[in-house]
């Protein structure tokens, strides 16, 4: 069974979530975790201590809405609970693209999910190297409302289709330009042969190793 994620999650972004946690007070409060403050899920990005001119510890929180990426500024006091969620991180396999969504399958259950590209975490270029059967990290707030965005692994190996021959020959290592077999384009070092692998860092789109 797919299920579409998007509409759901945005229509759940304004509303009351349905399970609390556990609390802290602001200054425990770590980067990267998700509050829910005002019926709304927000991830923790930035941190800062300041004070009121009375004495009183105040903490300054950045924060961006986990569904719809908006971002907000908070102040809080030092006695101030916080309710934080869990954010669980799964492994899904993609399988394809179709209508600005893709679909993807649980490795466990075996179930699909679709998700709109739009819930994407990164450069939407970076979309070119989605590959058939390759493994994505759903993140998702448990209980509700669920998955909210996806990402590429952080590595991923690549069958080299073809490779651009230099036209001058230098000394040393030198980068040029390759096509893979799902048709995106990087630069692997010039020894790297058409029908050979190589390891591509998602993060920053570079070249790792030979697979």
């Amino acid at each position: 069974m797919i299920r579409s994620t998007l509409t759901q999650l945005r229509a759940t972004a304004t509303g009351s979530l349905a399970k609390r946690w556990y609390q802290v007070g602001p200054n425990s409060v770590r980067l990267g975790m998700v509050i829910e403050h005002k019926g709304n899920p927000l991830i923790v990005v930035s941190k800062e201590h300041g004070g009121t001119g009375r004495g009183q510890a105040v903490i300054k929180l950045s924060l961006k809405h986990a569904v719809t990426g908006a971002r907000t500024h908070e102040r809080f006091r030092g006695s101030d609970s916080l309710e934080v969620m869990v954010l669980a991180q799964n492994e899904y396999q993609y399988l394809y693209t179709d209508g600005g969504k893709v679909h993807l399958m649980d490795m466990l259950t075996f179930e699909e999910l679709s998700m709109g590209l739009d819930t994407f975490e990164g450069s939407k270029d970076h979309l070119a190297l989605l590959e058939d059967g390759m493994t994505v990290v759903v993140q998702a707030l448990v209980p509700q409302p669920g998955p909210i965005s996806w990402r590429l692994p952080s590595r991923h190996t690549y069958k080299v289709k073809s490779v651009e021959m230099r036209i001058e020959k230098e000394k040393g290592s030198t980068f040029v330009n390759a096509e893979l077999e799902n048709g995106a384009n990087v630069k692997i070092p010039s020894f790297i042969k058409p029908g050979e692998s190589v390891v591509i860092n998602l993060q920053d789109i570079t070249y790792v190793s030979r697979a």
